[in-house]
């Protein structure tokens, strides 16, 4: 056996891990989505309090202070040298708005400040121990404010069911074998490849499993290193999640990936009907899991969440205000195509043409757009039609207010470094441009 004194609580912690951009976590995408399934989200027109645990590379919180100087952002993680690097790039950026803090977790449960009117995470729930896990519920418990929105990415069963084997010979490959990250993961990944290709039983059964060993070889030795050799990964089905965060009084929304909130377009047509005879919650999600095969979920949760009365719902969707994407289609010839987990599913032009070409002349509210037919009859076809198109990269909510960032600052910093994925800071929308299909 191999032990490293770079182990963090069996956490690979020898290589760098790359930088990706969560749009998920930006605040102004988690306040339309809010707003869309019916909940009185954080006010971002007032200062508001963000934080993310287990930040990682940095990416998402450097672009989500450099892009919404009305917040104040909180990036906290255990790697000293990742949080390092983050701290490195925020100051030279000028993000006096960014504040970086290496703990454990276990740790920063005993911080005490102000609380978040957001909380998001992505890549730690289902990688760390359960005592890890207990401290981060702890801090929400404790920091998460009243009607505060939380988001936590993990990969979920059944979708990632069938790794865990695969999973298991990475970490015990990882180690035995000698030499830094990636001489590690190149051998790990050479005896899962002797393995698939000389008939084991395993592969034979699980012919998605080969796909997935193939989309491993293709990614960085640092995210397979992350991904899969630490001790504790392990994939969480989703009704255990959402009773341990009813445990301190967080209740669960729905998805903070829009298109995952939308039956019609998320599940397929012969089991719709049959999934809205069980009640929300565990079990329709646990359900909607297996219709989907659902291997990483994005769920939001909030703070004693109440939902919104019919009136109320549509004052609040009036008021968000809605911009199309560079890249966006002004002119639809024939309806969308939403590539998503289920396969290709067909979006009507007659419902998102309507919305498409009144955001290319610019700027519109839900108010304005829903006067418009086919809305006009329908505010819910609006409702549902924004958060397709939102989760397709083509509009997305903008931020209540204008004012000077520091996204340029950040932009110059982000250019020359390696690995960094090509994005363009959007100040009106708090975020980056980002495309999830094609039409």
């Amino acid at each position: 056996m191999n032990a490293r004194a770079t182990d963090i609580d069996g956490y690979a912690a020898d290589a760098a891990y790359p930088m990706h951009f969560h749009r998920e976590q930006m605040p102004a995408w988690l306040h339309a989505t809010a707003t869309a399934l019916g909940f009185r989200a954080p006010d971002l027109a007032r200062p508001y309090r963000w934080c993310e645990l287990g930040s990682g590379a940095g990416l998402t919180a450097l672009v989500a202070a450099a892009c919404n100087p009305a917040g104040s952002f909180t990036a906290v993680d255990t790697d000293a040298a990742q949080i390092g690097q983050t701290r490195d790039i925020a100051e030279r950026a000028g993000l006096a708005n960014l504040e970086c803090v290496h703990a454990d977790l276990r740790d920063y449960t005993t911080h005490d400040d102000e609380s978040f009117d957001f909380i998001v995470s992505h890549g730690l729930w289902a990688w760390v121990s359960d005592a890890v896990r207990a401290s981060f519920l702890a801090i929400v418990e404790r920091r998460l404010a009243p009607g505060g929105l939380l988001e936590l990415g993990y990969m979920s069963h059944p979708g990632a069911s069938q790794l865990q084997g695969a999973q298991r010979l990475l970490h015990e490959a990882g180690r035995h074998l000698e030499g830094d990250a990636p001489a590690r993961v190149t051998g790990a990944l050479s005896l899962l490849r002797d393995l698939a290709d000389g008939g084991a039983g395993f592969f034979a059964e699980h012919p998605g499993a080969s796909r997935q060993l193939d989309a491993m070889e293709r990614e960085p030795a640092g995210y397979i290193a992350h991904e899969f050799l630490g001790a504790h990964w392990q994939p969480q089905h989703v009704a255990d999640v959402i009773r341990a965060f009813a445990g301190v009084d967080c209740g669960f929304l729905g998805s903070a990936t829009p298109i995952e909130n939308i039956d019609a377009l998320s599940i397929p047509g012969q089991l719709q009907a049959r999934l809205r005879t069980l009640p929300p919650g565990p079990l329709a999600e646990t359900a909607r899991d297996l219709a989907r095969n659902q291997s990483l979920r994005r769920d939001l949760f909030q703070r004693d969440a109440r939902r919104l009365d019919d009136a109320a719902h549509l004052d609040a969707l009036d008021a968000l205000v809605f911009a199309a994407l560079p890249g966006a289609p002004t002119t639809l010839t024939g309806d969308l195509r939403f590539d998503t987990r289920i396969g290709p599913v067909t979006g009507a032009r007659d419902l998102f043409a309507p919305a498409l070409d009144a955001l290319a002349q610019g700027p519109l509210s839900f108010a304005e757009l829903r006067v418009r037919a086919p809305y006009d009859a329908a505010p819910g076809l609006l409702n549902q039609a924004l958060q397709a198109l939102t989760w397709a990269g083509f509009v997305h909510a903008c931020l209540p207010s204008s004012r000077d960032t520091s996204a340029d600052a950040l932009s110059r910093q982000l250019a020359p470094l390696p690995g960094v994925p090509a994005l363009a800071l959007l100040p009106a929308i708090g975020s980056a441009a980002l495309r999830q299909v094609q039409r």
